[in-house]
């Protein structure tokens, strides 16, 4: 694994929704963007392809939890995923400013020009941190809307 490093693989990017930001007590969703792809350069003097596949991701929350994953984590598909659990997701005990990560294991194959072999071992590369805020909501009950009205029951 130590000859092909150079052929860094593409990490891709950490996404948080919604927009990089969470709320306490809410699970907040955490996806990995990495992909499978091949890389063309020459080893030894020798033309070769190296073949990066995710194998694992190891996702820091920013607040001290750490949790691995095979999976990658996926977006949710709209509104009525929202603010859902998913296998990636966390849920923030208390509002903070904190930076998330997520670190992709590889694993490779090689080809140079005979067909493809595992190389053994693996290769972690974190992607780059990304910043979340999370917020503390409060549900006050009012009587009728507050904008229109900022002086009614509840409001101001």
């Amino acid at each position: 694994m130590s000859d092909i490093e150079r052929f860094t693989p593409i990490v891709g990017e950490l996404v948080v929704e919604p927009e990089g930001w969470g709320v306490v007590g809410t699970p907040t969703n955490f996806y990995a963007t990495a992909e499978s792809h091949t890389m063309d350069g020459e080893l030894f003097d020798t033309a070769i392809q190296v073949r990066w596949t995710p194998s694992g991701y190891r996702f820091d929350y920013g607040d001290g939890t750490v949790e691995e994953s095979e999976t990658s984590g996926s977006a949710w598909r709209g509104t009525e995923d929202s603010w859902t659990e998913t296998a990636t997701s966390h849920t923030y005990d208390s509002r903070d400013d904190v930076t998330a990560s997520v670190t992709v294991v590889f694993t490779a194959e090689v080809n140079a020009g005979g067909g493809w072999f595992a190389v053994p071992g693996t290769l972690p590369v974190e992607a780059p941190g990304v910043s979340v805020k999370v917020f503390e909501v409060d549900t006050v009950l009012t009587n009728g809307d507050c904008m229109a009205n900022p002086n009614a029951a509840g409001c101001g």
